[in-house]
């Protein structure tokens, strides 16, 4: 009892030693791996239609942590929606998403924390259903999971994510575009200055 009393006394310092600190820096690279499923639901002319969807995502953060553990940035997402409607005939729409982000951790022990993270911008996307349209439109990301940390400058990370994507093309009559998914997101992060990652 006495040792569990003196651990419990002690977790307050282990969480506080392993904290990111202001002024580190983290570059985060993930992808989604094709897990990601959801809907998508087009509409023309107030005629719409909603199909099951396939998507995969690719990404790239910088966050710079301007207190404890909360971190500011921005971020550049890559992802491809791949759908079959109904009679067969397929639409593919890739996009692109540059806006800010930001992420905050929850130390649970020297080697883990838990990430939220949220980012939202601008959507630049091309769709692809025979015939290639420009669209634009915004977007937004959240994602929340658990961080394990080999050596205290380099993470792995793995969380769930939501992805949404409003999009409207280009042409006449315009078509408004949305899109969302839920995945297993897998990601590396690598942390330099401010006490290089976790102290």
């Amino acid at each position: 009892m006495k040792k569990i009393l003196v651990a419990l006394a002690m977790f307050p310092m282990v969480a506080a030693a392993h904290d990111l600190a202001p002024g580190t820096f983290e570059l985060s690279g993930g992808s989604n791996l094709g897990l990601n499923g959801g809907s998508v639901k087009t509409s023309v002319g107030g005629v719409s239609d909603t199909t099951d969807t396939s998507n995969y995502a690719l990404s790239a953060t910088g966050l710079y942590y301007v207190m404890p553990n909360f971190g500011v940035g921005l971020t550049l997402d890559y992802a491809a929606d791949n759908q079959k409607f109904s009679d067969g005939t397929k639409d593919n729409l890739s996009s692109f998403l540059l806006g800010p982000a930001v992420s905050f951790e929850v130390p649970l022990a020297p080697q883990f924390s838990f990430f939220g993270r949220g980012d939202i911008g601008y959507v630049s996307a091309t769709r692809d259903t025979g015939v290639s349209v420009n669209a634009t439109g915004w977007g937004l990301g959240l994602e929340a999971g658990v961080k394990y940390f080999p050596v205290k400058v380099i993470s792995f990370d793995a969380g769930l994510g939501y992805q949404y994507r409003s999009v409207s093309t280009d042409q006449t009559p315009a078509q408004d575009i949305t899109t969302t998914g839920f995945g297993l997101n897998l990601g590396l992060s690598v942390y330099f200055g401010g006490g290089e990652g976790h102290r």
